[in-house]
């Protein structure tokens, strides 16, 4: 169970730290040292990460090609077997090697964000362009954008390029949205870890929002979403991607949040963060156990892609929150699945007899014969994530949906049968679903 996964790192690193804090060490990079070994080994643990699938947590270099990056890397969760570094401890890796990139740090203050800021989006640039290299080695790959696919679709309710070399076919601005999740999906992570430092979540926030700010009025160069970290811990406050890894932002008006801060047990962050990437990487189910707990978040910084003649970029609206208003919000909630309304059932009862798709005419009167706009059903279809748009279609994202009906006969829609095996257990429910089998190639 995720939950006791992380108790667990989180009271190996604990007790690391106070051994730590005991010891008057003045020389800074022998501290830093220890507390990089702290973090290594605590990840490295049984109970986080599967033996069985050749993981290991080590310190070292990356390699892209020929190339050995000169960043050092303070540890880094690797597949396989690398090239010990001389007689050293340290190894080399190739980045295709290499699921997840630590940095650690003591005490979090902004330089030292700056720095680890700085360093990983070097790597993750230089891994951007190893990818692209790849196309020009060999014109026929095709990489697993399965993953990415659902995303994009969570985001823009449209449906993806079934393979990645049809990008082109999307425009400029959801052209870089989708290869940014493709990324996202495929690239090392990125973790900024700091053992102390900011005391509070908003000027956690606030402080990240100014190196990214400061930097783009500097250049905006080499600021994309992509060379973003995916993740920084400090003190029990976090800031991840909202990049479906496995968190994901989008509010009412289907804005995408980026980025998103969290607070509460961090080691739990981390564990999601990283099982989520191995689950990915290794396509296997990870021992999440029945938990049904989920993080409550807060958006930091939306990202919304933007096109014009020359080109296609980033535009960022910050958030910036009174610590007042972040320390009301709990820091977990009980996931449920998504209600709906009489109308949208019947959508779903329509699917059900039509292979998965319903066409647009078909909305029509459903929302005429319901005395309701058609634009807000599909608004409120649409904003369960769980529906995409395809030509004069609507479909679910997933190729199995389920639906159950709760003592009351109010009716909730997953495409997650775990968790909702789980919630229905949890509230006394009756797990008799009506299941919805995509038929892909109908309708198209």
């Amino acid at each position: 169970m995720i939950a006791k996964a992380s108790e667990l790192l989180e009271q190996f690193i604990q007790i690391e730290r106070q051994a730590l804090d005991a010891v008057d060490m003045p020389h800074m990079p022998t501290l830093g040292s220890a507390y990089e070994e702290i973090t290594k080994q605590g990840i490295d643990q049984g109970f986080a990460i599967p033996k069985s699938l050749d993981l290991r947590v080590v310190s070292g270099f990356i390699s892209v090609g020929q190339e050995m990056l000169p960043q050092q890397i303070d540890g880094m969760l690797v597949c396989g077997e690398g090239i010990q570094y001389g007689r050293t401890k340290e190894y080399i890796y190739p980045i295709d090697q290499v699921l997840c990139i630590f940095e650690v740090k003591k005490t979090l203050n902004k330089a030292d964000y700056v720095d680890a800021f700085d360093h990983l989006r070097v790597i993750r640039q230089k891994y951007a362009e190893h990818f692209e290299s790849k196309f020009d080695d060999d014109p026929t790959f095709e990489p697993n954008i399965k993953v990415a696919r659902k995303h994009f679709s969570q985001i823009t309710g449209k449906e993806a390029p079934d393979k990645y070399s049809q990008i082109h076919t999307l425009s400029k601005s959801e052209g870089i949205l989708f290869y940014s999740l493709v990324q996202e999906t495929l690239a090392p992570l990125s973790i900024i870890h700091g053992y102390g430092g900011y005391t509070t979540e908003s000027g956690m926030r606030n402080s990240f929002l100014d190196i990214l700010f400061e930097k783009g009025e500097t250049s905006g160069e080499g600021l994309g979403v992509p060379s973003l970290p995916s993740l920084v811990t400090t003190n029990g406050f976090s800031i991840v991607k909202g990049n479906g890894v496995p968190f994901i932002g989008i509010n009412e008006d289907r804005e995408w949040a980026a980025l998103l801060s969290t607070k509460g047990n961090a080691a739990r962050i981390i564990l999601e963060v990283i099982w989520s990437k191995i689950s990915l990487h290794f396509d296997v189910a990870m021992p999440w156990g029945d938990d049904s707990d989920t993080e409550v978040t807060a958006p930091l910084m939306f990202a919304k892609p933007i096109e014009n003649e020359d080109g296609a970029g980033w535009y960022y609206v910050p958030i910036r929150l009174k610590e007042s208003d972040l320390s009301m919000r709990s820091n977990l909630q009980a996931w449920q699945p998504r209600k709906i309304t009489e109308d949208v059932t019947e959508i779903i009862y329509s699917m059900l007899s039509t292979g998965g798709y319903v066409h647009l005419d078909i909305l029509d009167e459903i929302a005429t014969s319901n005395s309701v706009e058609r634009d807000d059903l599909i608004n409120r279809l649409m904003s369960t994530m769980l529906f995409k748009q395809s030509g004069n279609y609507i479909r679910p994202i997933s190729s199995i949906l389920h639906m159950v009906s709760d003592n009351e006969g109010q009716n909730f829609i997953s495409s997650n049968r775990d968790r909702l095996d789980t919630w229905c257990d949890k509230c006394g429910i009756a797990k008799s679903y009506i299941s919805l089998i995509i038929m892909d190639g109908f309708g198209q």
